[in-house]
């Protein structure tokens, strides 16, 4: 991994820097005993008082990622040195499930970008359009999880359902559960918490569009959610929403801070 010292981190040793940024300790031990460190191109141990501006290269301590590449090109919406947004066709997985499958977003990341380490850091069903972060490496992987589990990275979505259907702008507060030999998620006690905000609201000519932010990352949250509210997203053949081609959810924007240069990432699909 290597970055620009921001001014943040200005005359902090650069241990004090990857614990602020969340590196867990078992990187940090080894990084201690680490002898291929890089300030500024002259190897230096991680107790190395840091000055804005310094150049920092960290051994990698990970394995290349195990996907293979695929012959497609991926949509790459954002890239730097240590992170990448890509946008998701519909009918795509973002990882392989399989050794054997090649043909997920991962796989055309891999084919497009000069990275040989590159893991999603959420997901998108399989039918959902839309923009996915991933890590260029283990050290921005560790950080951006981190962010993920605090909720410091928003993650935006455009939901069609039919008109008339009296959903107000809201928080859904319901857990979710599978139901027994189905793919089918449903709101149940006994379920893993479940926060989905409905922000916004606009009637179009064919549907009601609704903005939706997700609190929590269940599989399927929104979709049960939305049938949860005797809505179901247009097109979604399995909760029985209205017919359609497709399904009629988007990922329409992450947004986050940087975690090394501080600046606001914040990208969107268009639909």
């Amino acid at each position: 991994m290597k970055f620009i010292v921001p001014e943040k981190f200005n005359e902090t040793t650069l241990e004090e820097m990857l614990i602020a940024l969340h590196i867990p300790k078992k990187e940090l031990h080894w990084l201690r005993m680490s002898k291929d460190i890089l300030i500024n191109n002259e190897i230096q141990p991680v107790k190395t008082a840091l000055s804005a501006g310094d150049t920092v290269t960290l051994p990698d301590f990970s394995e290349p990622s195990s996907y293979k590449k695929s012959t497609k090109k991926a949509v790459i919406l954002f890239e730097d040195e240590n992170l990448l947004i890509a946008s998701k066709p519909p009918g795509q997985k973002v990882h392989p499930n399989e050794p054997t499958e090649h043909n997920t977003l991962v796989n055309d990341v891999i084919n497009t970008v000069d990275s040989d380490y590159v893991e999603p850091v959420h997901r998108l069903d399989v039918d959902t359009t839309g923009v996915v972060l991933m890590a260029k490496n283990a050290y921005m992987k560790k950080m951006l999880d981190y962010m993920l589990a605090e909720n410091n990275i928003k993650r935006i979505y455009i939901g069609h359902v039919k008109k008339n259907s009296k959903i107000a702008v809201q928080k859904i507060s319901a857990p979710l559960g599978k139901m027994p030999h189905t793919n089918i998620f449903h709101v149940t006690r006994t379920g893993k918490d479940a926060v989905t905000h409905i922000t916004g609201k606009t009637v179009t000519d064919k549907y009601e569009e609704l903005t939706i932010e997700l609190e929590t990352g269940r599989t399927h949250q929104i979709r049960a959610h939305m049938k949860h509210l005797n809505a179901p997203l247009v097109g979604d053949k399995l909760y029985g929403g209205p017919p359609s081609p497709y399904l009629h959810l988007y990922g329409y924007k992450v947004s986050f801070i940087h975690p090394i240069t501080d600046e606001e990432i914040s990208v969107s699909l268009n639909v």
